[in-house]
């Protein structure tokens, strides 16, 4: 069985699935993370305010944060505690869709967006800023988060570091709560890290309650160590994939059976009029409003063998 994990998990030049950085972590921290792990295993991480100091330096916040064990841990907790009817924004990432909630088109208008909170009296919005698996950006939702103060914009940002190699600002507001997973930007994703952040202080101590005393392991916290050492090559791994998925778009372009959607992340949604089943890419016939026509095509490095594959 682990054999057989492995095996599916390995990368390859014909895999356009997983969402990660391909470019890191470094083969330095994970040299040095190898040569630490029997002294992890054996002993308890720190606890949850000092490894969520940790993450608001490795991440620049400076709002109240609380460290998750994958984004997917704060979205749950979130939506069935602290949410008795969501509008959401479809399609989108199905956990978001867990809990009693509206559906509406990604690509809502303001207005559109303003008539469905007041007719269906929701106490949240959730957004993904970008979105999956369109990975479009929303620049109005500030003047949304002004406009009802007595509503909870949930903004789900874990690909907001591919949207341009300057990170856009994020809405403010005491009734903003920000999620991101930091396993596809950093590319540890089987790692399962992430954090809830808001400026409603009492909002992420309640939310300390829900919670394991220790949900975060000392691999991670190590690694998250690691991370804060290894900033600027982070960096160069991050502009790498935006400038890389921007040529890989361009090169979709150039398939004339494939309609290509705006992206502003390390994918890219595509409708197909052939199936595509003869490499390794996302079916979206499980996402609300799309049908088995629609893929997403994640960022490779080995991009360009796209034009061979899809001949």
């Amino acid at each position: 069985m682990q054999k057989q994990l492995v095996t599916r998990m390995k990368d390859s030049s014909d895999n356009f699935y997983f969402m990660i950085n391909p470019y890191f972590p470094t083969d330095e921290i994970m040299n040095q993370l190898k040569n630490d792990l029997l002294h992890l295993i054996r002993y308890y991480p720190s606890n949850q305010k000092v490894i969520s100091e940790k993450v608001k330096r490795l991440e620049n916040v400076t709002i109240p944060l609380l460290t998750v064990n994958g984004s997917c841990e704060a979205i749950r907790i979130l939506l069935q505690n602290y949410s008795t009817k969501a509008l959401v924004t479809v399609p989108n990432f199905n956990e978001w869709e867990i809990s009693n909630h509206v559906p509406i088109p990604y690509n809502a208008t303001t207005d559109e967006i303003r008539q469905a909170i007041q007719q269906h009296e929701v106490d949240t919005v959730c957004f993904c800023n970008p979105n999956n698996p369109t990975g479009l950006y929303r620049d109005d939702i500030q003047q949304l988060v002004n406009e009802f103060p007595h509503v909870k914009f949930a903004i789900d940002i874990s690909f907001i570091d591919f949207v341009a190699e300057t990170i856009p600002e994020l809405p403010k507001g005491t009734n903003v709560i920000l999620i991101k997973s930091l396993g596809k930007n950093y590319g540890i994703c089987g790692i399962r890290l992430g954090y809830i952040a808001s400026e409603d202080e009492d909002l992420i101590n309640d939310f300390v309650k829900k919670i394991p005393i220790w949900n975060i392991n000392s691999v991670t916290e190590a690694l998250i160590d690691l991370l804060l050492d290894h900033k600027e090559e982070y960096e160069q791994s991050r502009i790498r994939i935006i400038q890389g998925t921007r040529k890989m778009v361009d090169l979709l372009k150039q398939i004339p059976y494939l309609k290509v959607f705006p992206t502003k992340a390390n994918f890219v949604m595509v409708q197909s009029t052939k199936p595509i089943t003869h490499f390794n890419v996302k079916s979206c016939d499980n996402k609300t409003g799309l049908d088995g026509t629609y893929y997403r095509v994640a960022y490779n490095e080995n991009y360009e063998r796209l034009k061979e594959l899809l001949q």
